[in-house]
């Protein structure tokens, strides 16, 4: 399964938080829109430059307590980000995003627009489908060939 059908399912929106801003802001958009992460970008070129997510709020809370959500969200991000083309496979991207030990990834088209965000979650439930799908798909294969056999 390619990651453009995973971005195409979910949405290619991806909310933005610039590296400047306090954490704070990033915590907000994450809980108004009910996402588990936001990319940070640069205030003017709009590149990314890292990715927030509630693992980093964690450790952020863990290293400066609630004075965290008052210091600029680039303290915090992580870096560097996991990017992964549209072509790209959702496997592929999955054994990437085990290795890094990451559990969202920036989807880019050529040329280094942005087209979405996966998570790590979102992944799982493609794979799965696809598995449970191909499986039906046997199964009604091995039917209609036990069906044809003479009796």
């Amino acid at each position: 399964m390619k990651i453009s059908s995973i971005v195409n399912r979910k949405g290619k929106h991806i909310e933005c938080v610039a590296e400047t801003a306090p954490l704070s802001q990033a915590v907000e958009t994450m809980h108004r829109s009910k996402i588990g992460s936001v990319v940070i970008v640069d205030r003017r070129s709009q590149e990314v430059r890292g990715i927030v997510s509630q693992q980093e709020l964690v450790a952020a809370t863990a290293e400066r307590g609630g004075n965290a959500l008052q210091l600029p969200v680039l303290m915090f991000m992580r870096k560097p980000v996991l990017f992964c083309d549209c072509q790209d496979d959702a496997a592929s991207v999955m054994r990437a995003m085990t290795r890094q030990r990451s559990r969202h990834a920036v989807v880019q088209t050529k040329g280094t627009i942005l087209a979405g965000l996966v998570s790590l979650g979102d992944l799982v439930a493609a794979l799965l489908e696809e598995a449970h799908l191909e499986a039906g798909v046997l199964r009604d294969m091995a039917r209609s060939h036990l069906l044809a056999l003479p009796g």
